[in-house]
């Protein structure tokens, strides 16, 4: 795993943990199913994720990382 992804999935699951994640997605009017669509699962995933059922992993992650990212600077 590159250090840069090993970042990435830190922050996401700091962000998941703490809420931020879906206070992020909610703040775009972004649905579960539009998250879930572009990491490539299923929406109970992404539901999980930010409820605290289950922690980001692998190349889902990732993609939701990445996403939030996008997110953030677009909400700055």
């Amino acid at each position: 795993m590159k250090t840069n992804d090993a970042m990435h999935l830190a922050k996401i699951r700091i962000a998941t943990a703490s809420g931020e994640a879906k206070s992020i997605r909610e703040s775009r009017k972004l649905t579960l199913t539009d998250v879930a669509r572009t990491c490539g699962v299923d929406q109970s995933t992404v539901w999980r994720w930010e409820n605290g059922h289950r922690v980001p992993r692998g190349s889902a992650a990732l993609r939701y990382a990445k996403l939030l990212e996008v997110l953030r600077q677009v909400s700055q």
